[in-house]
């Protein structure tokens, strides 16, 4: 099984009718209230760092309007499309723009970091963020309108410490993780969740991402005396790491974040990755996601990802909620509509949602790679 590669695209901004994808134009078309097409804003990287987030988004989406439908009650909806390029500042100005034009609720942003530096912004103007980022800080500031589809980083790698300490791993483990707010919140809560069975990792280490050369990370790995080490930040940077840990001589097991299991990763680090255990929030392979995949393989080619996964299930809420909005479309009906949602996706997954607009019921699993492969080992996930 695996997943599909980071590319590097570049989109402008656009608005696109969401039932065919068909460009079109002007803002004072699109409308809250009880006529006129409804405005969905995506704020997600079509260019940048992680670019293929907003190919996965589109796609996404289009699976999704095959399925429940792109009207409600004859309205069209029409998606307005917004770059961030995962990048804080850049996120902030997308955001005001997307709430300039009158959406009604947004996609992403993705990046932790992105979330976390407009969210605030977000819950002044009481537009609703259904978002795809795992930072647990994020569902932490108390907002109404935030709206997460993953379980948290604290979750998922608080899961994969106590799997990690079943294995064995009980001294000498150190965390290595890139500068970015994803990375250092995956960082942190795998540091947590074994400090919560009693193990203190033995180095912290942050490096730069989409560097290429971490000999000197590597070095203070060794000198720090690690046998274990977990890799926390974007693909294909924790790929390359475990790469030159190889090459550089440390023959140390192997954890990380979901990234580990993307194609680009694995062509990359080749055999260096068999071994290594991981947490992700979708798998190919699981069964819980079998009828998606199959899905996604049908109309793309391809096994999905867990970024596609997590936009899939952000498209089928935000249609769901319009369906169910009852009067005026608003974004503060809609707001309400998510926070009564209780819908089956297929069989993969329930939306339903806490107060603190955490998943009720997320897909916690565990992978591995085997054969340069990767496979599931573990389902924990929590069901409704």
């Amino acid at each position: 099984m695996q997943f599909t590669n980071f590319r590097s695209i570049m989109v402008t901004t656009a608005i696109v009718l969401v039932g065919t994808l068909t460009a079109a134009c002007g803002g004072s078309s699109v409308a809250s209230g009880s006529s006129g097409p409804i405005a969905v804003g995506f704020v997600v990287p079509y260019s940048g760092p992680v670019a293929e987030y907003g190919k996965d988004a589109d796609e996404a989406w289009a699976l999704a309007v095959e399925k429940y439908g792109s009207s409600v009650n004859g309205r069209q909806i029409q998606v307005k499309k917004y770059d961030d390029k995962c990048n804080p500042s850049e996120a902030v100005g997308a955001v005001k723009q997307a709430i300039g034009a009158g959406v009604v609720v947004l996609v992403g942003p993705t990046c932790s970091g992105n979330v976390i530096a407009t969210q605030q912004i977000a819950a002044n103007a009481k537009i609703p963020i259904v978002t795809q980022a795992y930072a647990p800080e994020i569902t932490a500031q108390g907002s109404k309108y935030i709206w997460r589809m993953p379980a948290s980083a604290t979750v998922l790698n608080g899961n994969l410490a106590v799997f990690l300490q079943k294995k064995g791993w009980r001294k000498n483990i150190a965390v290595i993780h890139d500068n970015t707010g994803y990375g250092q919140a995956e960082g942190q809560t795998i540091t947590e969740g074994f400090k919560n069975l009693g193990i203190n990792p033995v180095a912290n280490i942050t490096y730069k991402v989409g560097a290429t050369d971490f000999s000197g990370e590597i070095q203070r790995l060794k000198s720090a005396g690690a046998d274990h080490v977990c890799l926390m930040g974007y693909d294909p940077d924790t790929a390359r790491i475990a790469l030159q840990m190889q090459q550089l001589g440390l023959n140390a097991e192997i954890c990380a974040n979901e990234v580990l299991g993307f194609a680009d990763s694995l062509e990359l680090g080749g055999a260096a990755l068999n071994g290594a255990y991981f947490a992700s929030v979708f798998q190919p392979d699981a069964e819980r996601t079998a009828s998606f995949n199959k899905a996604w393989t049908a109309k793309y080619g391809t096994d999905a990802n867990p970024e596609q996964y997590e936009y899939y299930l952000s498209a089928v809420t935000v249609i769901q909620a319009l369906k169910s909005t009852k009067g005026d479309i608003s974004p503060d009906s809609v707001n309400l509509a998510i926070s009564k949602l209780n819908f089956d996706v297929d069989g993969a997954a329930t939306l339903a949602f806490t107060s603190t607009g955490d998943p009720k019921c997320p897909t916690v699993l565990v992978g591995t790679i085997e054969n340069v492969k990767a496979i599931t080992v573990q389902d924990d996930s929590q069901h409704c």
